[in-house]
């Protein structure tokens, strides 16, 4: 029992007053592990470090702030707990039950975070896990947002959450949709239709008397006569040609 109370004075020497509710879940982890301790028996008071660490992670999800964005959970060697609120990261260690604040520029003097509880962008814009699940990403604010600007400065960084160090990080560039070799050969080789140009009528200038047409149905042409054929002189009497039978 002097243990817990102990403990627990150390914790509250820890708390700021701006994150007072985050210093509470804390406070009642406290209490959580030191009813399971009791619970165990008279002879064993307990301890805070008496809760597992999948059971400590499950209870403090329960009591974080509302609002809050939880970043990461680790259930191995790590035993921790990230979340986002209000701008700031907090971590969670499930083994000494510890609640503290993750700020950039202490573990990393040249990273720089804008703080101003009267702007909405401002700290930390946003925290992801990357894919392989050791690194936290960071977007945060480094100055303070101008007139002329639309957007505020940001700055990147990447958080190693096995050993606590904050590097620079430059996100990888978005990869293009790749192109089908196949239809850039098609499109390539197929012919460019040309438009046929539509022949324009010419039109009347303006003034000019329009005659119309006249529809009136025309008789038919009459046929030719057929050429006669020519009619030869008949020979002179007494020259009339005499076939004779060969003997």
């Amino acid at each position: 029992m002097k243990e817990y109370i102990k403990k627990l004075q150390e914790l509250l020497k820890q708390i700021n007053k701006k994150h007072l509710i985050a210093a509470a879940a804390a406070v009642v982890i406290f209490i959580l592990g030191f009813i399971s301790g009791c619970s165990c028996g008279g002879h064993h008071y307990g301890s805070s470090k008496d809760l597992g660490v999948s059971e400590a992670l499950d209870s403090f999800v329960q009591v974080i702030p509302e609002g809050s964005q939880v970043v990461a959970r680790f259930n191995d060697n790590r035993h921790s707990l990230f979340y986002l609120n209000s701008g700031r990261l907090m971590r969670f260690n499930a083994k000494s039950k510890m609640l503290e604040e993750v700020i950039p520029y202490e573990i990393n003097k040249e990273a720089r975070v804008y703080y101003n509880e009267k702007e909405d962008m401002q700290g930390i814009l946003s925290a992801v896990l990357s894919e392989d699940e050791q690194f936290i990403i960071i977007t945060a604010v480094t100055d303070k947002k101008q007139d002329n600007e639309e957007e505020p400065q940001t700055a990147t960084y990447k958080l190693n959450t096995s050993s606590m160090n904050l590097l620079p990080f430059t996100p990888p560039p978005v990869k293009a949709a790749p192109v089908k070799k196949d239809s850039v050969r098609r499109s390539a080789a197929a012919p460019v239709k040309q438009q046929q140009a539509i022949p324009v009528e010419d039109l009347p200038e303006v003034g000019d008397i329009v005659q119309p047409e006249d529809n009136t149905p025309k008789p038919a042409a009459e046929p030719k006569p057929a050429p006669q054929p020519e009619e030869k002189p008949a020979a002179p009497r007494g020259q009339e040609t005499v076939i004779v039978p060969a003997g």
